[in-house]
C-alpha cells in the first residue's frame, strides 16, 4: 500500500470523525444545559435558532482566501516542474531554467528592498518601523505572489506553459485534488461555531488554547494531507 493510500484512509477518518463530533456535541450540549449553569444547549429553541442562522458565517469565519491562494500558489510550483529539480539529476535545460528564473526572483527581492530601505520607504509604516506597515500587513500575500511568479517562470522557461490556457491551467490543477478539503473545513468549521456557542470550553477554563489546536488539527492538518495527494 502506498502513502498516497495511507493518507486517504486517513482523510476518510477526518470525515467521519467530524461528523461524529457533531453529533456527539448535539447530545452532550443538549444534557449539560440541562444540569449545568452556563452552557448553551444546541438543540434547544435558542440553539437551533443559532445553527439555522450562523450555517455561513461559521464557514465564513475560516481564512478561505489565505488557504486559497497559498494553495494556488503550491499549484503553480508543482505544475512548473520546480519542485522535481531537487530529486532528478538537473539538466542543461533545467540549469538554464533556474537561472533565468533565479535572476528573476533576486530582481523582484532587490526591488522591494529598495521600497523597504530607502529613505521615506513607501512600504513602512509613518514612523518608518516594519510594525503595522503595509510590507508586514501583506507579507503573506507577497510571499504568495512571488512563489506564483516564480512557477510561472520556471515553467514558461522550461516550455511547460506555453500558452495562456497552460498558464490559466497551472493556477487551478490542483483544484481537482483538494476540493475534497472543503467538504472537510465546512464540516470543522460548523463543529467550531458550535462548541464555541455552547461554551462548554470556557467553563472548563479554556483560555482559547484548546480552540486554536482544534482549528490547527481541523483546518490545517488535512490541507497538509490533501497537497501530499498532489505531488
Amino acid at each position: 500500500m502506498s502513502y498516497k493510500d495511507y493518507i486517504r484512509r486517513i482523510l476518510r477518518c477526518y470525515y467521519w470523525s467530524i461528523v461524529i463530533l457533531l453529533f456527539l456535541l448535539l447530545l452532550s450540549s443538549w444534557l449539560l444545559g440541562i444540569y449545568v449553569d452556563g452552557v448553551q444547549g444546541l438543540l434547544t429553541p435558542r440553539g437551533i435558532r443559532w445553527m439555522c442562522s450562523n450555517i455561513v458565517p461559521n464557514f465564513a469565519s475560516v481564512h478561505l482566501a489565505k488557504m486559497l491562494l497559498g494553495v494556488m500558489a503550491f499549484g503553480v510550483l508543482n505544475e512548473s516542474g520546480i519542485f522535481r529539480t531537487f530529486s532528478d539529476r538537473v539538466s542543461l535545460k533545467q540549469q538554464r531554467a533556474l537561472l533565468i528564473t533565479g535572476s528573476v526572483f533576486v530582481f523582484v527581492v532587490g526591488l522591494f528592498s529598495l521600497l523597504l530601505f530607502l529613505p521615506n520607504a513607501v512600504l513602512l509604516s509613518a514612523f518608518g518601523t516594519f510594525s503595522h506597515s503595509a510590507f508586514s500587513k501583506g507579507f503573506y500575500g507577497l510571499m504568495m505572489v512571488m512563489a506564483i511568479l516564480v512557477g510561472n517562470v520556471y515553467g514558461a522557461t522550461m516550455g511547460r506553459f506555453v500558452s495562456m490556457h497552460d498558464f490559466v491551467q497551472a493556477h487551478v490543477a490542483i483544484f481537482s485534488t483538494v476540493a475534497g478539503y472543503f467538504v472537510i473545513i465546512f464540516l470543522a468549521s460548523q463543529f467550531i461555531g458550535c462548541l464555541e456557542f455552547t461554551g462548554i470550553l470556557t467553563l472548563l477554563g479554556d483560555d482559547g488554547t484548546v480552540l486554536h489546536i482544534l482549528r490547527v488539527f481541523l483546518y490545517d492538518f488535512p490541507l497538509v494531507l490533501y497537497i501530499l495527494l498532489s505531488l
